[in-house]
């Protein structure tokens, strides 16, 4: 194997590690929650020492030293621990999970060098002197401990770093007493002077000279160690008599390393390595010739790496190598889509996809055959070849229809692996509160979309957080108002009516209505003394800036997080709920659909335009006229639906669709949450898949829209969103100032 298709399949197996690594501390994260709760539970140990050392064998593989060395002190201490010497406590715990925390920072770092500032190192030279401390034999702990706290003599060691400093005196500083020369010679007393000019331009000529005049201007250049404020201080008694500037200049290191991300695409190890001026042209060459004589002479491939050799044979600094990998990989990355770049897939499902393609390249085959058999075909056997062909064309339709599903089938992932998560943030933010939580997760084998489960993570951290802070009392308040002392906090989801219900549970104080409301009314949400419907107000909650808090924290009370938990959860036509028992609990219901990319929907037709509604939403037709119905008091436009009232949206209406009065008219009854309503059509068009398109920016304001989606007639028909169009209807507009102010459709 040559030497750069070996490092081609290196630099495309790393992703793949990190991957992979990155899964290894998630499963170490919820092991060590595991732990805690059982810590006699051997078997969870081991698995939590082997996922350690799988991080380990895998770094060592690609070369990760800091990945190797760090979690080596984590898992010595794991093998004491199964071996019996230490036992397992709350102290232990949070110290792997910070280490945890510090092994998954250095697998994203890579080979990058930049990033790993000092701030960094020092956390983590603190965190392997606490596993030597635990891990040293009896007697040596207090030896590997620094003394008195301090920082590893590595960490306290500053980096030299090169300095220019300019400074021009004026006219009076002799006259107040000062010698520029001395405040030159204390700068030299602070590190190695590597050059120093005078400038001699300010000094007029000899018969002009004034000899209490300074005309004294200098610029040195100092390799010191000397922070930037010590520089200056040297400054501190002339500073109304002196202009200076201390500046720290590159090194010939951080130059290379700063001419290596600035690079663009170079595909070449040693071509980004000579473009950033790391090695020059011929003796890059040089080094070519030396790999391809290794590689003719049958060396090992580790011999033959460019890297190798230009460290070895060129004098490239090993930490150029290190960064030009770690740009070629910064490279790779941004040319791979950020998200889903890697989905774990049942066998079983591809060969269901594979086979079905099989299938369809059989029926398709047929139709071509049945549809060549019309060159000479007898007139009498017309009826037979049509007959065969709709058959044909039912058999493609239905294996068109069981492709799509088995492949969006590829991407759904259990939502239990995004559950797992919060279980950390749970642990850290209740003990933060000095509170006790029990959290339980259910339904976590639940199927969603990957696409969806990546971004429903943040509202739902957004929720456990708030549940956790405003929800759930200490133990002083539970157990004054009859409570058990540990809270009870519990996140499940399942499948219902062809969407997943993820569902947010405790048993804490509720919401306050009344607070809530007072709250609305005092921020001119809702008119005063208006008392709109207890949805209504608990849905206040998710306003832009609301926040019933009494103080900030720094967890909450700013009102900023539940207004992006509302827009991120519509943003994936979802819908949100919240059902609250004063003193009890507060539950919070988000209904998402499967899947982003294809509904079935139901096709509607309202003058010369299309809508498509989502199939689930859609409960009944019903036959009408278009002059039946009322006019409530709200101003909605309302029918009788077996004895009750059904609010009407009149799509015509409602976006002032030019066309004249229709013959006959339908109205649509659609569910969203726990309310119906109903839309006026004029057609009805059957069932039809939908491939969702995003909306154009003249359209993104429109209230109702949730997309589009191209027709086989090449025709354009807009999706509508269910759940902001039920807004309209509920006449939720009175309440809520996101609601536009116009509202004709309901009226006319």
């Amino acid at each position: 194997m040559s030497g750069d298709k070996a490092r081609s399949e290196f630099l495309e197996m790393l992703p793949a590690f990190i991957s992979e690594a990155i899964e290894q501390t998630e499963a170490i994260e919820a092991l060590l929650l595991q732990i805690e709760e059982a810590p006699e539970d051997m078997e969870l140990l081991n698995a939590l020492f082997r996922c350690a050392h799988t991080v380990k064998g895998s770094a060592g593989l690609f070369g990760l030293d800091r990945v190797v060395e760090f979690t080596h002190h984590v898992e010595t201490l794991l093998d004491q621990m199964r071996e019996g010497r230490i036992a397992f406590d709350g102290a232990i715990g949070t110290l792997l999970l910070e280490c945890n925390d510090q092994i998954r920072f250095l697998i994203e770092l890579g080979f990058d060098d930049v990033l790993d500032s000092a701030a960094q190192q020092a956390s983590r030279q603190a965190l392997v002197a606490r596993l030597k401390a635990l891990t040293a034999p009896q007697g040596a702990a207090e030896a590997a401990a620094p003394a008195g706290g301090a920082a590893p003599q590595a960490v306290q060691a500053q980096a030299q770093q090169a300095w220019r400093i300019s400074a021009h005196f004026g006219p009076e500083t002799f006259r107040g007493g000062m010698d520029p020369m001395a405040v030159a010679r204390y700068l030299c007393t602070l590190g190695e002077v590597q050059d120093m000019q005078w400038n001699l331009e300010r000094v007029p000529p000899l018969e002009a000279l004034e000899f209490d005049t300074c005309y004294t201007s200098f610029v040195l250049q100092l390799q010191s160690a000397a922070q930037q404020a010590t520089l200056e201080e040297a400054f501190s008694f002339v500073e109304d008599d002196c202009t200076y500037e201390v500046q720290a200049l590159e090194s010939a290191q951080q130059k290379i390393k700063r001419s290596i991300e600035e690079l663009s695409e170079v595909p070449r190890l040693g071509d980004l390595l000579m473009a950033a001026g790391a090695v020059s042209q011929n003796a890059l060459q040089a080094v070519l010739q030396t790999q391809a004589q290794a590689q003719a002479g049958g060396a090992p491939p580790a011999q033959n790496q460019i890297g190798t050799l230009l460290v070895a044979q060129a004098g490239v600094d090993p930490e150029h190598v290190h960064a030009a990998l770690g740009k070629q990989q910064k490279i790779r990355d941004k040319h791979s889509a950020d998200e889903g770049r890697f989905i774990r897939v049942q066998a079983e499902r591809l060969d269901t996809v594979i086979n079905l393609l099989g299938e369809l390249v059989i029926a398709g085959a047929g139709s071509g055959a049945a549809l060549s058999a019309f060159e000479n075909i007898e007139p009498e056997a017309l009826q037979t070849l049509l007959e065969t062909l709709i058959e044909s064309n039912q058999n493609m339709n239905r294996l068109i229809e069981e492709i799509r599903n088995s492949t969006l089938g590829l991407r759904m992932v259990p939502v239990g692996e995004t559950f797992t998560r919060f279980k950390r943030v749970v642990r850290d933010t209740a003990s933060a509160l000095g509170k006790e939580v029990q959290f339980d997760i259910v339904g976590g084998e639940t199927e969603l979309d990957k696409s969806m489960v990546e971004k429903i993570a943040d509202p739902l951290m957004h929720l456990v957080r708030n549940a956790l802070d405003h929800g759930l009392e200490t133990p002083a308040i539970r157990v004054a108002a009859g409570k058990p002392a540990m809270g009870h906090l519990t996140l499940s989801a399942r499948h219902e009516a062809g969407a997943i219900l993820i569902r947010i549970e405790d048993d804490g104080r509720g919401i306050d209505r009344q607070r809530v409301l007072q709250r609305a009314w005092d921020k001119g949400l809702v008119e005063n003394g208006v008392v709109p419907s207890d949805d209504a107000i608990h849905m206040l909650i998710f306003e832009p800036g609301f926040s019933t808090a009494e103080q900030v924290t720094n967890l909450s009370g700013r009102g900023v997080g539940m207004d992006v938990v509302r827009s991120n959860i519509e943003a994936l036509r979802g819908t949100l709920r919240l059902h609250s028992q004063p003193g009890k609990g507060l539950t919070v219901d988000i209904r998402l659909p499967l899947t982003l990319a294809i509904i079935d929907g139901f096709l509607v037709g309202v003058g010369d335009a299309k809508f498509v509604l989502p199939l689930q939403s859609v409960v009944e037709v019903i036959e009408s006229d278009s002059h039946t119905g009322h006019v409530d008091g709200a101003g909605r436009h309302c029918v009788e639906l077996r004895g009750a009232v059904l609010p009407v949206v009149r799509l015509k209406s409602l976006y002032g669709m030019d066309c004249g009065p229709a013959e006959r008219v339908s109205i649509v009854v659609v569910q969203s949450g726990v309310q119906q309503y109903g839309l006026e059509v004029e057609q009805l068009l059957g069932q039809h898949q939908t491939v969702i398109k995003p909306l154009g920016g003249l359209f993104k304001t429109v209230r109702g829209l949730a997309g589009s989606a191209i027709l086989g007639s090449g025709e354009v028909a807009l999706i509508i969103d269910v759940s902001s169009l039920g807004q309209l209807a509920a006449g939720m507009h009175k309440a809520s100032p996101r609601t536009p102010s116009t509202f004709q459709g309901e009226t006319a």
